[in-house]
Formats: C-alpha cells, structure tokens, sequence
C-alpha cells in the first residue's frame, strides 16, 4: 500500500483491498507510509488505519483520496496504459513544472520520515511484540502483545 501512496496518481481496481497491517505483527510502517498516509486522508484517519491494521476495499480508499478512481479489473490495465498515454502525449515540461510546485517542497519532510521510519521499524522489529506478532501470524493465531 504504501509503495502505491508513493505514486502522483493511483487507479485500483475494484477488487483491490488496501491496509497499514504492520500493527497486526507489531511493526511500524515503511515506504513512507507515515508521510503519504497522513497527508492523503488526514492524521486521524491515517492513525486509525496505522492503529488498527484494518483492511479497506477499493470504493472507500476512492472515498478517502487515496485512489484516483476505481475501474472494474478486467479494465485496469487498459485504463492505467490509456491515462499513461494520455500523459505522454501532454506537454512535458508544464507538467514537470506542476509535479514540482505540488511535491518538491515536502521533499525534506519526506526524508526525515523516511529516515524516522527506518529507526523505529528497527526498534519494533527487536521488539518481543514483533516476534509474538509473526509467531502468531504463522501460527494462524490472534497474537498477544505485551508491549515490550
């Protein structure tokens, strides 16, 4: 999911789930997904997708921003290579320009998350909760954390 975030512009298809499941095995987001998240669907719903590990379909991650648009599967990758088309056959210089005045003055922000993101997926990954996490995942469990 956060890979996707990543992206200027997202298509899903209908059938796509999304979810931030690092706290389901005691991990901490990754790929800039503390940056992305928050700055698409706001903190508080960014923080209850991050605090929960819940799944969302494609519909609602329409509704949240997080995708552009949502097209039946079987269409996804004709919409995605038409929309790319369609950019390629744009005016390249003004959209650099746009892409710039939109992204690169977080580009610091982005970094310092990154690097924050990097810390603490270490630190949790060390983490007892992290090893009762996946133990639980690979043994089909609920896993019980102890905060340590």
């Amino acid at each position: 999911m956060n890979i996707a975030l990543a992206a200027d512009i997202r298509i899903a298809a209908e059938e796509a789930t999304f979810g931030q499941n690092f706290a389901r095995v005691g991990l901490y987001p990754d790929y800039g997904g503390t940056f992305f998240l928050p700055e698409l669907v706001g903190p508080s719903k960014a923080a209850e997708l991050f605090y929960t590990g819940d799944m969302i379909d494609a519909k609602t991650a329409e509704r949240l921003g997080l995708v552009n648009r949502v097209v039946p599967g079987a269409q996804l990758e004709a919409e995605v290579r038409g929309f790319a088309q369609k950019l390629a056959q744009g005016p390249g210089m003004a959209i650099r320009a746009a892409k710039k005045a939109l992204f690169a003055s977080k580009q610091a922000e982005l970094e310092k998350a990154l690097e924050e993101e990097v810390r603490n997926q270490l630190q949790c990954f060390q983490s007892e909760d992290c090893a009762e996490g996946i133990t639980a995942f690979f043994e089909k469990r609920a896993p019980k954390f102890h905060g340590k």
